[in-house]
C-alpha cells in the first residue's frame, strides 16, 4: 500500500497572508495558522506554517487576514534550520496546501455572536 501524506485542519490565520517572488520567478504565499487542540486543562494551541506555490496564492493574498478562520488540506513537511545567534537546531513543520476555504472572517465571528445574545430577545414575534 502506498503512503499517503494528507493533513486537514481549521484554525485562525495568526497574521496577515503574504505573497512574494522569489528569484527563480515563482511564487508563494505564505501563513501562520493557530490550531487548538484538546479541551480544558489539556488545551493547546500548536502554530503551523502554511505556504502555497504559484499563481493561485497570488489570487487570494488579499483575503486572508489575521484572525480569519480557515480550513486546509495539503502535504505535511519538515522543514530545519539554525539560528543566527545561538546556531541552534529548530525544526518546522510546514503544509503545502493543496486546499484552502474560508469559514469566516475575525470580524463575522464577533458580529454573528453579538447578534445572537441579541437580536432574538428583541423580537416580538416570539411566542411562549
Amino acid at each position: 500500500m502506498a503512503d499517503l501524506n494528507r493533513f486537514c485542519f481549521t484554525g485562525r490565520l495568526t497574521a496577515d497572508a503574504s505573497y512574494r517572488t522569489l528569484a527563480s520567478g515563482k511564487g508563494v504565499l505564505t501563513a501562520n495558522v493557530a490550531v487548538n487542540t484538546g479541551y480544558g486543562e489539556y488545551k493547546k494551541t500548536l502554530f503551523i506554517k502554511v505556504q502555497m506555490w504559484g499563481e493561485r496564492g497570488n489570487k487570494i493574498v488579499g483575503f486572508l487576514k489575521k484572525g480569519n478562520l480557515i480550513a486546509s488540506d495539503g502535504e505535511l513537511s519538515r522543514s530545519e534550520w539554525r539560528t543566527k545567534e545561538t546556531d541552534e537546531l529548530r525544526v518546522d513543520f510546514v503544509v503545502d496546501v493543496m486546499n484552502i476555504q474560508m469559514l469566516c472572517s475575525k470580524q463575522q465571528s464577533t458580529n454573528d455572536s453579538d447578534s445572537d445574545a441579541g437580536g432574538a430577545a428583541e423580537s416580538d414575534d416570539l411566542v411562549f
